[in-house]
């Protein structure tokens, strides 16, 4: 198996993961519609749309390791080249998932950040501009890959400049809105986040409101790339899976009321025997702007 090839197999379980929180997540969206409450039909599209996206990634990339080792086994340079041929239409048509992928989850980080601090446009101005650029250099990734010369590297002069600056900006894009909801988060929960026993906990909810996993693993793909590490191969086909993970439980958080669109975490304080416990309470919250409690 080649090294590609054992890539591909290694995000297997968070595609696992991927899908099981999916299911829970439209069930619980669904349910919601059922129970007379507000079907949140925004976030059950978006929800859709990245599970169809990851899905048709995952089966182009399996599709490219059947090609491999069975139509290219005994052609020159055998799979390992086939998977270096750039400008092949499987590699560009999962490239261009990867690129829709990622510029979704950013926009999604960039909405969510634009919900949170209550629609105030001077916020999201920057983002939106660093979100702009990504859609530039995603296309200019794309168009280099189908000019580059058979068996390029993808480490290549050529490529690494669109490559580099589109990681660049889809990381600052997401370090940014991350940063800025989970400050956000942290200064509408402060009092109750403050009271929690466990300050493990209290982290946790920053980390999972604000979706800072994604951009940990955009900073990680970052480094690996400009140390032109093989192992790049590995979190760059974790990508599209963790974007649905991550907007997946941040639905699901918001889907059953245990925080709501802008930001604010429902933590059960209670006094029994004299002492302060806390924990998370999956029940509805009301929305400080109910006009607003319908947006992701």
């Amino acid at each position: 198996m080649t090294d590609r090839s054992f890539t591909k197999v290694l995000t297997v379980p968070l595609e696992g993961i991927y899908v099981t929180l999916f299911c829970i997540t439209t069930n619980t969206l669904l349910w919601r519609g059922s129970t007379g409450r507000p079907l949140r039909l925004n976030m059950l599209g978006m929800s859709l749309l990245l599970f169809v996206i990851a899905t048709v990634h995952v089966a182009t990339n399996f599709s490219r390791i059947i090609q491999a080792f069975t139509i290219h086994v005994d052609t020159p340079g055998g799979p390992a080249a086939f998977f270096g041929q750039l400008s092949n239409f499987t590699n560009m048509f999962g490239s261009t998932l990867y690129v829709l992928q990622t510029l979704l989850g950013d926009a999604m980080v960039l909405y969510r950040c634009f919900l949170v601090w209550e629609r105030k446009v001077w916020v999201a101005a920057f983002p939106a501009m660093l979100l702009l650029g990504s859609v530039v250099t995603g296309v200019g990734i794309l168009y280099s890959f189908d000019k580059t010369v058979p068996q390029a590297s993808i480490f290549v002069v050529q490529l690494n400049h669109w490559i580099t600056a589109y990681f660049s900006m889809t990381f600052a894009t997401n370090v940014i809105c991350t940063a800025l909801v989970a400050y956000r988060v942290w200064a509408i929960n402060q009092k109750p986040l403050s009271f929690m026993h466990n300050r493990l906990r209290s982290v946790m909810v920053l980390i999972l409101e604000s979706g800072a996993i994604y951009s940990a693993t955009l900073l990680a793909l970052l480094i690996l790339y400009n140390t032109d590490s093989w192992f790049q191969y590995v979190v760059l086909d974790a990508v599209s899976p963790i974007v649905g993970i991550v907007f997946s439980v941040i639905m699901l958080r918001i889907a059953t009321g245990v925080s709501n669109v802008e930001g604010q975490t429902v933590l059960a304080l209670s006094q029994p025997s004299g002492g302060l416990a806390s924990g998370i309470q999956l029940s509805p919250i009301p929305s400080r702007m109910d006009s607003k409690a319908e947006d992701v």
